[in-house]
């Protein structure tokens, strides 16, 4: 986005909280000073006209070491971007930049993302920085040097193929990595001189190598970014982006004010080059990593070919912590032939090592240690022979180990295409902090808060001008931690009608919806000690109320029979009362609102809710789930069971609407998005608006 653009609404918001912010203190920290400074009016001298290069330029000043990467014009307009790396830390992405160059040798460049400006001289080609800031520190003095050429990925001669500058590996992995000489497999991204450079730029924001990423994306598509443009596949391009990813995409690029396209179809994909579909790819990792790369990097470890690839695949980084990712019962398990022990089992390991797998098929080297030792091993799976990875000790392929290096990113632009992602280089980066982050002190978009978090967040959002919270707290609908209520630890009862002994998660997505909502108002679970899942606490309150209430009914003179009505059955979990109950205990209070298949109801009606802060559950026939939101596409829904999808039920009586609803229980119900069209013609039962006593 440009400095003459009009701001989005994130930024008009960042600049309504900078000085209410500063009045937080004792809290996490203070103060936006996000305030993009203003543009210094130039002097009235012409602008420079004459040479045209392309050049690369560096300095260090104290710790900190900045690239920059400048292109002039004969008119003498400037344009390029920068990098920045502290010791011991990785290089920054490339932040775009653009300015003139004037008569007398000075220069103004401003930044198109960051609030950066450059001021200083470019006398004798070398630009002399007087002053540089941008929105997160500022430097005085910065004489540069100019570097030898950028490294540009370039054609090996008379074959096609594409080499990569590498640095010499050390250690063990020196032996078997691919020298800077080898060529790399001729496959259509490989071709883009600006692919690699953004492919590690994808892997940074996720805290994670360019060589996971790139072997993800040759099993998804062998790196042709038209996959699939001619079939009838919802899954299309570089990294088979299905309508659901794109359906997450798109609400991430609205949400965050990106200036990148939204994708109608999936099908649009296939119009954009490699390097402009990284945008989108990077996009879905930083939702589903569920800030396993946030809890590697604090660890010192970066995130794993097995965390990646259950993001990307899964939908949730977090599954690669299981023994079983999907079982033989599931339609997942069939779409993703992975099951090399052929146990009914799709495990994290068996999908990672089908990446392992086609990567050194494809590249003649192995991605990491382990891909050494597995044995390509034809069999048959439903009904057709596949081919599957089995894990061996004993087998050696004999391939080296292969290593992208440390190339210098392309100075090379990668061509438009015709139809594709408007102002794809210019969009603030899919890691980059919302406004709530930023207000909070939050370096890098932060996709769900701790339950402390929100709690702190809603203290912060209560002083901002009233102009500026309802933004704020849709910000933090999104940020409410999702819950699963498939990994409860709560047994049943027979009192309650349940198995004794038997786990009864899937009978809990009210209670679960229930912690949902409590969570979203900033209350915690009382005893997380006894009770790791806040809903199993829920449960165990709920029953100790009934327990009590069944005695004082019988010590009343009730029969047994009677008593049981009037506890056990009045506040079962799965009533209104029950939850509703759950929730007065906890401190808060609940009005049931009717619900509608009009679209301007839900916007007009209960979105303000959402907005006030309120917290919102509500019942289709048979489930429960927390409304979030709701956006161009839909509403969007935390359901506690997998990702679902609404069926039509307008034309049933109410008695045959129970249980028509599609769940996805291998796929996160975080962020479901039931669209308009479904909600129109699938009546709802109930709707409850929550909020603290």
């Amino acid at each position: 986005m440009t400095q003459s653009s009009p701001l989005t609404p994130a930024s008009r918001l960042l600049h309504q909280l900078e000085d209410g912010a500063q009045r937080l203190t004792g809290q996490v920290l203070t103060g936006l000073g996000l305030q993009t400074p203003a543009p210094a009016t130039p002097a009235p001298i012409t602008p420079k006209a004459g040479q045209d290069w392309e050049r690369d330029f560096t300095v260090t000043s104290g710790t900190l070491t900045m690239n920059l990467h400048l292109r002039r014009t004969r008119g003498g307009g400037l344009e390029g971007y920068y990098t920045v790396q502290n010791k011991g830390k990785t290089r920054s992405q490339r932040w775009p930049v653009a300015g003139q160059l004037l008569r007398d040798d000075s220069f103004t460049l401003h930044g198109t993302q960051n609030g950066a400006t450059f001021t200083g001289s470019l006398c004798g080609g070398i630009p002399q920085v007087s002053e540089f800031h941008n929105r997160s520190f500022q430097l005085q003095n910065l004489r540069f040097r100019r570097l030898p050429s950028a490294a540009v990925v370039q054609a090996a001669a008379g074959t096609g193929a594409t080499t990569t500058p590498t640095t010499t590996p050390t250690g063990a992995a020196a032996a078997g990595a691919r020298s800077a000489s080898s060529p790399l497999p001729n496959l259509p991204a490989l071709r883009e001189p600006g692919f690699l450079p953004r492919l590690r730029q994808v892997a940074t924001a996720i805290n994670t190598t360019p060589e996971i990423v790139l072997g993800f994306l040759t099993l998804e598509s062998t790196l042709d970014p038209t996959s699939n443009k001619n079939n009838t596949r919802q899954y299309k391009g570089l990294g088979q982006i299905g309508d659901a990813a794109r359906v997450d995409i798109n609400r991430f690029i609205k949400s965050h004010g990106l200036a990148l396209k939204t994708l109608q179809t999936t099908s649009e994909l296939t119009g954009l080059t490699a390097t402009q579909q990284l945008d989108y790819i990077e996009i879905h990792l930083k939702i589903h990593m569920k800030q396993v790369d946030v809890e590697n990097k604090a660890a010192g470890k970066t995130s794993s070919l097995e965390q990646v690839y259950m993001a990307h695949l899964g939908g949730s980084a977090r599954y690669a912590q299981k023994d079983v990712w999907v079982t033989s019962d599931s339609a997942a398990y069939h779409q993703n032939p992975m099951d090399a022990d052929q146990d009914g089992q799709n495990t994290p390991t068996e999908a990672a090592d089908t990446v392992r797998g086609k990567f050194t098929a494809t590249f003649r080297a192995n991605l990491d240690a382990r891909s050494r030792h597995l044995r390509p091993t034809k069999r048959k799976f439903d009904g057709t022979v596949q081919l599957f990875y089995v894990y061996d000790p004993k087998y050696d392929n004999g391939y080296p180990l292969f290593s992208l290096g440390d190339a210098a990113p392309s100075v090379t632009p990668t061509p438009a295409v015709a139809g594709g992602a408007s102002g794809a280089t210019e969009h603030e980066p899919a890691n980059a902090p919302d406004a709530l982050d930023r207000l909070m002190k939050f370096t890098s978009e932060t996709p769900e808060y701790t339950v402390a978090q929100v709690r702190i967040a809603r203290q912060v959002i209560q002083i901002q001008p009233a102009s500026a919270r309802a933004e704020l707290y849709l910000l933090l609908q999104e940020k409410t931690p999702h819950h699963s209520q498939r990994n409860n630890l709560s047994l049943g009862r027979a009192a309650d009608g349940d198995k004794p002994g038997g786990r009864i998660g899937n009978v809990m997505c009210n209670l679960t919806s229930a912690a949902m909502v409590l969570e979203q108002l900033g209350i915690e679970n009382p005893n997380p000690e006894h009770f790791p899942q806040f809903e199993d606490y829920l449960e165990d309150l709920r029953r100790k109320f009934v327990d009590a209430k069944y005695q004082e009914l019988i010590k009343s003179g009730l029969s047994a029979k009677m008593a049981r009505k009037g506890s056990y059955d009045r506040f079962h979990r799965t009533t209104q009362e029950g939850w509703g109950k759950v929730l007065d205990l906890m401190g808060t209070q609940h009005t049931n609102l009717q619900t509608s298949p009009d679209r301007a109801y839900w916007e007009t009606k209960i979105k303000p809710h959402l907005a006030a802060g309120e917290a919102v559950m509500m019942s289709i026939y048979g489930h429960i789930v927390r409304l979030q939101g709701m956006d161009e596409e839909g509403l969007i829904v935390d359901d506690p069971y997998g990702r679902s999808k609404l069926l039509k039920t307008d034309n049933l009586k109410p008695e045959d609407r129970y249980g028509m609803y599609q769940h996805q229980a291998n796929v996160s119900g975080n962020n479901t998005v039931w669209s308009w069209k479904s909600v129109a013609e699938h009546p709802m039962l109930w709707l409850a608006v929550v909020k603290k006593r």
